[in-house]
């Protein structure tokens, strides 16, 4: 979940667990719901938590939540199979409810349920039951999510809207370890059967340079861990708040090869489904890894956080996005109107880079006409005793030598030849 000190998640109006029981009730504003698990032998009946890898043997025990229309005491429930339960199954576990004023403009509230799958961090389902004006239940899945639990549910900008807090898990492993990636912010509303992303609204904007800001001083006290994974996020949520190249440039101020990270995304994980068949209809230079700026503004584009010209201008011309000036000591008047309290950004300091991370390659290259240089300077500060020593004419200059040349890496050596050298009387020459 995001780092930043997110709102206090709200609590629901109520809620229950399955636990180890098989049988757990709710009812609220004349709704009654409830959660049972029962053995079956009718095992292959399609659910709502699909998974075709899953293939239950008859006979099997399978999670259904039934819900009964208010107002109608008499009125058929309406049962929805949820998915194989128990470990005897492979199923779901940790099986929850909830009732939830999702949609402000509802009379009725809404269910929550979601359940626990299991494995490593994996995950929890979780969908959303609504009573439709014509009396029907529709359902909407959320998806799956790390973590057990449902969402939070939160009320960011304190107007008695309720929206669902996550993140974009699709970053998870893109860059970086599990450990070392960051997921930006998701924030969405439910209302009138719909889940709608809202992350962009201007009502969000202190919250998510909060969490940047958050994000972004544990990174730096953290060592810079994997930096790429901390600049995938860095960046889609600059291009949430509208601020893309600010982040682009502070991007390219700090990547890391994707040799050197050694994760990243190529041409053929970029490619749809469809179109890349698990791999094997990819070549292997598609399947070679991309640099990382390249992979990350195709990744960005692909998940909505930017436009395809705002991918042409990083991709193609090499030059910064937005058709900015080169070069661009800080960011424009009117990006920094809009960053406000945003963390400060190398890139108010540094022109805009190229489109490449620069490799620890081109790294030493530009830096190569100093080795020598250095390299001399280090050799004369190595000599130094033994250059005293010749130059005094001191009675000991071999012995000088000896020391200075066998011991004066132990710097006690060295400091002991520099003694020597000082100390003895200068002889005429």
């Amino acid at each position: 979940m995001p780092c930043a000190a997110a709102p206090r998640p709200l609590s629901p109006i109520a809620q229950t667990e399955l636990e180890n029981g098989s049988h757990a009730a709710l009812s609220t504003h004349g709704i009654i719901a409830a959660l049972d698990v029962r053995r079956t032998a009718k095992c292959n009946i399609p659910v709502i938590w699909s998974d075709a890898a899953s293939n239950p043997t008859s006979p099997c025990s399978l999670a259904f939540l039934t819900l009964r229309t208010p107002g109608d005491a008499h009125s058929r429930p309406v049962s929805f199979p949820l998915s194989p339960y128990g470990t005897e199954d492979d199923g779901m576990a940790q099986l929850r409810m909830s009732f939830r004023q999702l949609d402000a403009s509802s009379s009725f509230p809404q269910v929550m349920v979601s359940a626990y799958t299991g494995g490593a961090h994996c995950c929890s389902l979780t969908s959303i039951f609504d009573l439709r004006p014509d009396g029907r239940w529709a359902h909407l899945e959320r998806g799956a999510l790390d973590g057990d639990g449902e969402p939070d549910v939160v009320d960011i900008a304190e107007n008695g809207q309720e929206e669902i807090l996550t993140v974009d898990q699709s970053f998870l492993y893109a860059f970086a370890s599990h450990a070392g990636s960051e997921a930006p912010v998701v924030i969405s509303r439910y209302h009138d059967g719909v889940l709608e992303n809202v992350t962009r609204d201007p009502a969000y904007r202190t919250y998510l340079r909060d969490d940047l800001a958050n994000r972004r001083r544990k990174w730096i006290q953290a060592g810079r861990f994997e930096p790429n994974g901390f600049l995938a996020y860095e960046v889609a949520t600059k291009a949430n708040l509208g601020e893309f190249s600010e982040g682009w440039r502070d991007m390219l101020a700090h990547a890391q090869s994707t040799k050197a990270s050694g994760f990243g995304l190529s041409a053929c994980d970029l490619k749809p489904a469809a179109e890349k068949q698990n791999g094997h209809a990819c070549s292997p230079q598609e399947k070679e890894l991309l640099p990382f700026p390249q992979a990350l503004a195709i990744f960005l584009q692909q998940n909505g956080y930017i436009t395809p010209e705002q991918v042409a201008s990083v991709t193609e011309t090499r030059k910064p996005v937005l058709a900015e000036p080169q070069p661009v000591p800080a960011p424009s008047t009117s990006e920094s109107a809009q960053s406000g309290n945003s963390p400060p950004s190398s890139a108010a300091a540094k022109p805009p880079e190229t489109d490449q991370a620069v490799p620890p390659s081109g790294l030493v290259a530009k830096s190569g006409a100093f080795f020598p240089v250095l390299a001399g300077l280090g050799l004369v500060l190595y000599l130094v005793p033994l250059l005293i020593a010749y130059r005094r004419n001191t009675p000991n200059q071999h012995r000088v030598a000896m020391i200075t040349i066998l011991l004066g890496w132990t710097i006690i050596g060295w400091i002991a030849a520099l003694v020597m050298a000082l100390s003895q009387p200068a002889c005429k020459r």
